[in-house]
């Protein structure tokens, strides 16, 4: 059984602070790992907002740099609402709902799947997450709103596209090609990067 962290011993690395943050002393091997995972989780989607930002401020497309801002400022509150609270049953559901639901409000404001550049793709953190942090049971109702609001999505895209494509975008096409290839390579890399961290600290627990 993995011990609880050493309290005098402080992490050295940035990613070890990130996967530390949350833990008690009192938190079995299970519960440590739930929080380092969701912790990581939004480092990561967080350092990933702050470069997709970046790259939009550079490109001149200030209207499209809003919602990834506001999206890593509503991450970081919240991460910083549970530091204060240490409630981390609400801050896991309140954080899955963020990765569930910006990223499609993020779509619909854009227009559709191809201005936002596939942003939707970062909402299947929520289900991923929700099985990573809380187990089979606690990630079905995730992975079933999940499923829902692509649906959604993609009725609305359906008989909105001619007219939307016809609409002048608020993103040119070859820039939401390059963010279409961008969103890919970082959600797998951070599914990846999940999924290794966990079946690694499985494998020391057990």
């Amino acid at each position: 059984v993995m011990n609880a962290p050493d309290p005098v011993r402080l992490p050295t690395s940035y990613m070890q602070r990130l996967r530390s943050a949350g833990i008690e002393l009192g938190d079995g091997a299970e519960v440590q790992l739930s929080k380092s995972l969701l912790m990581l989780a939004t480092g990561l989607v967080a350092a990933t907002t702050m470069l997709w930002v970046a790259i939009y401020q550079l490109l001149g497309l200030k209207f499209s740099s809003t919602l990834p801002f506001a999206f890593q400022l509503l991450l970081v509150g919240n991460m910083l609402l549970y530091f204060q609270t240490r409630h981390f049953g609400f801050f896991r559901a309140t954080q899955l709902g963020l990765f569930l639901l910006l990223p499609f409000v993020a779509q619909w404001v854009a227009g559709n799947v191809v201005a936002s550049s596939g942003v939707i793709l970062w909402s299947v953190l929520a289900p991923v997450g929700a099985i990573l942090s809380g187990g089979g049971r606690r990630s079905l109702g995730w992975f079933v709103a999940w499923i829902l609001l692509t649906a959604v999505s993609g009725f609305m895209d359906y008989h909105s596209a001619e007219a939307q494509l016809a609409a002048a975008s608020l993103v040119p096409l070859r820039v939401s090609m390059v963010f279409f290839a961008l969103n890919f390579i970082a959600i797998v890399s951070i599914i990846y990067a999940l999924l290794s961290f966990a079946v690694e600290q499985k494998r020391r627990i057990q």
